[in-house]
Order: C-alpha cells, then sequence, then structure tokens
C-alpha cells in the first residue's frame, strides 16, 4: 500500500495539476481501473441498503409506514420530482400549497422528463435510472477526486465507501435530487483540480438547477479562479492565458440565479425562492433551532430520532474541524465549509432531513479515511457493510416518527 501522504503541501495554493500517480496505483487490486472498483463498492453498498430495507419495512415499527420496497423509494419528495417531471410547475397565487412547489428544483424532474419518453419506462422508472446512474457517476468521481488529492488508492475507495454509508444514504436508493447533484458537484471539483475551468462552470450551471446547495461550487469556482486571473492580470499576461477561469467565475452562477429568476416572476415575488422556503419552514435561523432541540434534549431527555439525528449533526461539525487541517487546496475547503453551513444553518423544521443535507460534503469523509486505510481488508468490508446497514435502519426509522428523509 503506497504511503498516505496528502498531495499538496499549501491549503491556500490555488488548484494544482493532479498528483502524477504511479503505474501500479492507477489500479485496484481487484485487476481492474480504480474508479470502476469504486463505482463496484458503491453499488455492493445500495444492494446490501436494498436488502436491508427489504428486511426491515414488514418488521417491528416499521410495519407501520406499510411500505413495500417500492413505495419506500417513490416516498416522501419523490412524488413532488414526480408531478413537476409529468406537469411543471403549477402555480395558484395566494395558495401555498402550490407556491411551496418552487423549493424542488427543475434538474432532477428535466433529467426524468428527458427518460421518460423510452418505452415502457414512465416518468417512476425514468427517475429511478437517473438516482441509480448519478449515484455511480458520483462514486466514480469522488474516487477520482480522492486519488488525485492523496495519491492512495485504499484511501479513495474508502472515501467513497464511507460517503455510501453516511446518514442519511437512503436516498441515494429514493426518487431524490441528491445522487444528481452530488455527481455534477464532484465531478465540477474535479474539473477545478485539473484546471479545467469551462467545464467546472457548465457542471456548476447544471448543478444550480438542481439544488441550492449549488452555492457551495459557485463560492468553490471563485476561490480557484479569482486566484489565477488576479495573477495574471498583475503580471500583464494576455488575455488567452486567464480568460477561461475568469468566464467560469462569471458562468457559474447562471444556473441558480436562473432558477431565483424564474420562481420570482412566477411567484410575483421578487424574492420569490426565499419567500418560498419560508413559507416551507426552511428559512434561516443560523443554527438556532439545533442549538434549541439539543437545550431540549439535555433538559427533558431527548426521543431517539433527535438524539441520534444530533450525534449525526456533532460528527459532521466534528469532520468539518478536523478536515480543516487537510491540505488540500484552499477551494475545496471552501465547497466544504458552505456546504456544512447550509446544511445546519436552515430553521428546525426539518432537523431530520439534515443529514441528507449534508451528504454532498464528501470530503468529509477524507479524515476518517487515513486511519481506517491501515485497516486490513477482513476488517474494512465488515465494518462497512455494518454502517450500511445501521445507516439504512437510521433512514427508516426517522420516517416511522413522522420525519422525512
Amino acid at each position: 500500500m503506497s504511503r498516505p501522504g496528502p498531495a499538496f503541501t499549501d491549503p491556500a495554493a490555488e488548484p494544482a495539476t493532479p498528483v502524477p500517480v504511479a503505474a501500479d496505483q492507477g489500479g485496484s487490486n481487484l485487476g481492474f481501473p480504480l474508479p470502476v472498483a469504486g463505482v463496484a463498492i458503491f453499488a455492493a453498498i445500495r444492494i446490501l441498503a436494498v436488502g436491508v430495507s427489504v428486511c426491515l419495512l414488514p418488521r417491528g415499527k416499521f410495519r407501520t409506514l406499510h411500505y413495500s420496497l417500492w413505495h419506500l423509494i417513490a416516498s416522501w419528495d419523490s412524488g413532488r420530482y414526480l408531478s413537476i417531471a409529468a406537469h411543471g410547475y403549477t402555480y395558484v397565487p395566494g395558495d401555498l400549497r402550490h407556491d411551496v412547489i418552487f423549493a424542488w428544483f427543475p434538474g432532477y424532474p428535466g433529467a426524468i422528463d428527458a427518460l421518460a419518453w423510452i418505452p415502457g419506462a414512465g416518468a417512476d422508472r425514468a427517475a429511478l435510472i437517473v438516482t441509480v446512474a448519478a449515484g455511480l457517476a458520483a462514486a466514480w468521481g469522488l474516487t477520482r477526486l480522492g486519488l488525485a488529492l492523496t495519491g492512495n488508492p485504499r484511501i479513495s475507495l474508502l472515501m467513497v465507501a464511507l460517503w455510501g454509508v453516511a446518514p442519511g444514504s437512503i436516498v441515494w436508493t429514493m426518487l431524490y435530487s441528491e445522487a444528481l447533484f452530488c455527481a455534477l458537484a464532484v465531478w465540477a471539483l474535479v474539473a477545478l483540480v485539473e484546471r479545467r475551468w469551462l467545464t467546472a462552470a457548465g457542471l456548476t450551471i447544471l448543478a444550480g438547477t438542481v439544488r441550492s446547495t449549488a452555492m457551495a461550487l459557485i463560492a468553490a469556482v471563485a476561490v480557484a479562479a479569482l486566484v489565477p486571473v488576479v495573477r495574471a492580470v498583475q503580471a500583464r499576461e494576455p488575455i488567452g492565458a486567464w480568460w477561461r477561469p475568469l468566464a467560469a467565475v462569471l458562468a457559474a452562477p447562471l444556473g441558480l440565479i436562473g432558477y431565483w429568476a424564474y420562481s420570482a416572476w412566477a411567484t410575483h415575488h421578487l424574492a420569490g425562492f426565499v419567500w418560498v422556503e419560508k413559507n416551507a419552514h426552511n428559512s434561516f435561523d443560523f443554527g438556532k433551532g439545533i442549538i434549541v432541540n439539543a437545550e431540549r434534549a439535555i433538559i427533558s431527555g431527548p426521543t431517539a430520532g433527535v438524539a441520534l439525528t444530533l450525534l449525526v449533526i456533532a460528527a459532521a461539525v466534528a469532520l468539518t474541524a478536523c478536515s480543516l487541517t487537510e491540505r488540500i487546496p484552499l477551494f475545496l475547503h471552501a465547497y466544504t465549509l458552505v456546504v456544512v453551513f447550509l446544511a445546519l444553518a436552515p430553521g428546525p423544521y426539518y432537523l431530520g432531513s439534515k443529514p441528507r443535507f449534508l451528504l454532498p460534503a464528501m470530503l468529509l469523509g477524507l479524515p476518517l479515511a487515513r486511519p481506517l486505510a491501515r485497516l486490513p481488508v477482513l476488517v474494512l468490508v465488515p465494518l462497512i457493510a455494518i454502517l450500511a446497514a445501521a445507516s439504512t435502519w437510521f433512514g427508516i426509522y426517522l420516517m416511522t416518527t413522522g420525519w422525512p428523509p
């Protein structure tokens, strides 16, 4: 196994060229390319999660959901996305039941609609195809990003495995937009590492049509690209040397701004999306709701769901602090910090959804992957399997309490 030393030595540096990977590091021990191994690991985890779901749903408290496996896959927000894919955004002025539909972005429904025309597919099967394909693409990209940052194949694969079993990861097998967003996000970060500015901007534009978490990608593009632009201008280099990073900075927000503008026009509110989020009880309180829930849990005793969710949030905050010690480009730190902020800052009404909101912070697994990489495979495989089962149990358990994933 190669030494898991960091690939970058200056955390404040502009995006660096990908780490030169030795020939024996470019593949897995299984005899095929490393990204394929990452995809296979993610797929195996999802298959295990589906098996655990099938075992849990007809038993104990989980029976109160009255879910088949397909009901689980297509439950909660899935119906919103399928409705938008089939009918677009319906708007009835003054009817908040219709206004809040704008809280769900059009990118994922658009991808569903693009496949739904296939004979025999339909919107529901098309949505599942998008989710599964996007999850596999994200696993491929995360493997590649991890190898570029660490030069260590085992750490790269563990990053994928830890991301695949993270709390909230049950949505990787539901008709939710997280898989598509994470696929676009991780490949945008790969493009930034490799200084492919226009590719990164294009992927960020697409991500801005999928989730508002694209603000983290926009921040990453700005942090990554402005440094070389400023240096080139100061050095009076020709425009051909710096127009691409500048264009990336200017173009990256267009997807998100475009949807915000559309929601403002459709709802007849200047700050349309903010207004929609407020009516959906998801406006920012900068973490006050989490603190209130923690205080109540300490004073009155928490329910199991609240206690488990608060533990997940505490672990995420601790891992965020640890991730800042990683010697990786500054734009990756910026991305992680903005994702965590956007996940934890909204109000208290969706406490159970915060683990899902944290899923795009894919680099939070890096501080854990480094020490775990020292363990033998015979320990790692059952450990990841136990975490996958526990994460699936956690997601379905929260549903039995009435909390959306």
